[in-house]
């Protein structure tokens, strides 16, 4: 498996991922406004104009073709993780996410997961930082976890 960032070119087969994988996850629980505002971020000129004026950092992880899709938001903030739900369960999402994390460039990584996804956060490190929300028909739950640095640890 190889992971990487995702470059201007892909973005189109970024959007599908992001959005198949999405729908799987969130079709029985999430409100009509919810999905049309999921739709609406992760269009393919929404992630262009993000990615163009430096806001989010996409990241794919790539199985022949892109099967997973994570996004990085400043300097610590994941955006979002999405992974095919014929790969999920394989642990791309777990290399995705470490992937990420290693980019961070902050003490403190934070991310808003969504209801199904609070349990893949909390057993990777991350704590739940305030009850959970709904914006704009999308539900989330916020987290965060301390970024470990071992490059500054003593051996």
């Amino acid at each position: 498996m190889e992971i990487r960032e995702i470059g201007f070119d892909e973005l189109s087969a970024a959007s599908r991922v992001l959005w198949k994988s999405f729908y799987h996850a969130e079709k029985n629980t999430c409100s009509m406004e919810g999905m049309e505002r999921f739709r609406d971020l992760t269009e393919p000129p929404s992630l262009f104009m993000n990615c163009f004026d430096g806001s989010i950092c996409l990241f794919g992880a790539y199985e022949a073709e892109l099967v997973a899709v994570g996004a990085l938001k400043g300097k610590g903030h994941i955006l979002l993780l999405y992974v095919l739900p014929e790969y999920a369960g394989k642990g791309i999402g777990s290399r995705l996410l470490a992937y990420i994390e290693d980019r961070v460039k902050a003490e403190r990584i934070t991310l808003n997961a969504s209801d199904g996804a609070v349990s893949f956060y909390e057993k990777r490190g991350y704590v739940i930082t305030a009850p959970g929300r709904v914006e704009e028909g999308l539900s989330y739950t916020p987290m965060e976890k301390e970024k470990v640095d071992f490059s500054s640890k003593n051996p």
